[in-house]
């Protein structure tokens, strides 16, 4: 018997309760996965502190200037 074999027995066996929270582990497990096998860069100070500021003025209620937003953008 393979080891999806014995998973689907022990997984019929379950409640609808327990059985729920394997799904929920496994999908867990699942995003852990692909959250590590992304390339993730570093910030570099200077990035940091420009995502700082934006925050900042985010929280502050200045918000984003659309036209700004469209020309980095390109468009």
């Amino acid at each position: 018997m393979s080891t999806l074999e014995k998973a689907i027995v022990l997984l019929k066996g379950l409640s609808e309760e327990k059985l729920d929270m394997v799904v929920y582990i496994l999908e867990s497990l699942m995003v852990k996965q692909k959250i590590e096998s992304m390339n993730i860069e570093e910030l570099t100070p200077e990035e940091a502190r420009i995502i700082d500021i934006a925050l900042a003025e985010l929280d502050s209620g200045l918000g984003v200037d659309a036209e700004s937003v469209w020309e980095e953008a390109g468009i």
